[in-house]
């Protein structure tokens, strides 16, 4: 049974900093433009040879018919459907020419569909993009297939095609019920539009539905945010995924159409994420990672109890695959231990793709030591815990002596019950999940006087 969590905010206020969020390890920041197409090429047909290793997919969708000015995702404003017919043939042509390299590895686990709003280019458009996925690689029994929806745009006949095709996990964007907040950020979605989607997701019997919710909105208040919070636990989501909003005008630019002065004081802020780690984990649901919620008898709680979490671009999973392929505009993949992104042009990237070759722009390959501080980095943000004996075994060192600095820099987050040292490792407390990316920035290489770590901008911690 999961028990009520409560985080004093004098800790929000004191570790409250910018960072990254380890969706990757090195972060995007630190990737260099000096890996492109052929660096790409070179990792797919390495990997080729391990025919038994699953694969994970995701395919990016950037259209949206209207943009949210909360946004913060790389989405596209198009009206006109020759651009989206010519996107969605760059897309499929781009999967065959990665299946082509990859043989005869074929085998997926993991599939999901991000954006944008995937389910905006319809049926037609989908059934094609998933007849090329079918037909260029093989998906396993268990496979994970899930996808983004906005509940305003999509319709029931769309999540009957979905389910028919396989899908068994759905994430809704809801973002905040109050009708204030919505005005404010552009996004009029009406409680019932969202609870009568929930329920023809459950009627397919989708497994692992999604809530995705935002703090530090304008015009929220800890008490409209926490009637959201009810709303939510009564439809009783089976996952949730609680963000923080980053307000950044000068790098999104419809982002200034929301009122500054609308915006959430910090204390109001701490006090908005507080307010959800509360009610929600009082109501029966378990913190995964630093800011995913599940019920009990969820797979992602059955895997943070063995130890099983995985943590990609796609979210939490328990599907582990040891590469990840991105397809479309700004995806990335992770192929033969090194990052590899598309451009995010749209017009670029299909260029690119007709003329034969892959969009990649940058990327990075992994040194040992990038290796081992990602392996470490990603059981804290997933399990919550690190044996030490488990990354002797996997790299042959010491941990004691490998981190020997860093582990003296731990001592506040000891002090403060946000980490405990165990007979064989570290593990987060309670209280230090919702400070597990301050604990993770500790192990960070890149995060120092380095010229590239400092050409990183992150978003703050809370």
């Amino acid at each position: 049974m999961s028990s009520k969590t409560t985080v004093p905010i004098e800790l929000l206020r004191k570790y409250d900093r910018p960072g990254p969020r380890y969706t990757s390890y090195p972060t995007a920041p630190i990737w260099s433009e000096e890996i492109g197409a052929d660096a790409y090429a070179d990792a797919l047909k390495t990997v080729s040879s391990e025919a038994e290793a699953p694969l994970s997919l995701y395919c990016h969708i950037p259209f949206c018919r209207k943009r949210c000015y909360y946004c913060g995702c790389t989405t596209c404003i198009v009206t006109k459907e020759s651009t989206v017919d010519n996107y969605v043939d760059a897309l499929c042509c781009e999967i065959e020419k990665t299946s082509a390299l990859l043989k005869p590895r074929r085998g997926v686990s993991q599939l999901h569909f991000g954006g944008g709003t995937p389910t905006s280019v319809g049926i037609n458009r989908l059934q094609l993009i998933l007849d090329t996925l079918e037909r260029s690689f093989a998906f396993v029994s268990d496979c994970e297939r899930s996808m983004e929806i906005d509940p305003r745009i999509t319709t029931t006949e769309q999540l009957d095609f979905l389910a028919e095709r396989g899908f068994n996990r759905i994430s809704l964007g809801v973002q905040d019920f109050d009708a204030d907040v919505q005005t404010a950020i552009g996004r009029i979605q009406p409680y019932k539009q969202v609870a009568s989607i929930l329920e023809h997701c459950r009627h397919l019997d989708f497994k692992g539905i999604n809530f995705d919710l935002i703090y530090g909105l304008p015009l929220q208040t800890v008490k409209s945010f926490g009637k959201t919070l009810d709303r939510v636990i009564a439809m009783h989501p089976d996952r949730l995924a609680v963000y923080s909003f980053a307000y950044l005008p000068s790098v999104k630019a419809h982002q200034g159409k929301i009122n500054p002065s609308d915006l959430p004081t910090t204390d109001v802020k701490y006090q908005l994420f507080g307010s959800a780690i509360e009610k929600l984990t009082g109501a029966g649901y378990r913190q995964i990672g630093m800011d995913h919620f599940a019920l009990p008898d969820d797979e992602l709680s059955l895997a943070l109890d063995d130890g099983r979490l995985y943590r990609n671009f796609m979210g939490y999973s328990i599907q582990s695959a040891p590469d990840m392929i991105g397809f479309g505009m700004s995806s990335i993949g992770y192929v033969d231990n090194g990052f590899f992104q598309n451009i995010s042009r749209l017009k670029e990237y299909s260029r690119r793709v007709a003329d034969g070759s892959f969009a990649v722009y940058r990327g990075m390959k992994l040194s040992n030591d990038d290796l081992i501080r990602q392996y470490l980095i990603t059981s804290l943000m997933c399990n919550f815990r690190l044996s030490w004996a488990q990354l002797e075994k996997r790299f042959a060192i010491s941990y004691a002596d490998y981190f020997a600095d860093e582990h003296s820099r731990l001592r506040d987050f000891f002090d403060d019950g946000l980490l405990k040292e165990t007979v064989d490792g570290l593990e987060v407390t309670p209280v230090g999940r919702a400070f597990v990316r301050n604990i993770a920035m500790t192990f960070d290489a890149y995060l120092t006087d380095d010229s590239r770590g400092k050409k990183a901008t992150y978003s703050r911690t809370i």
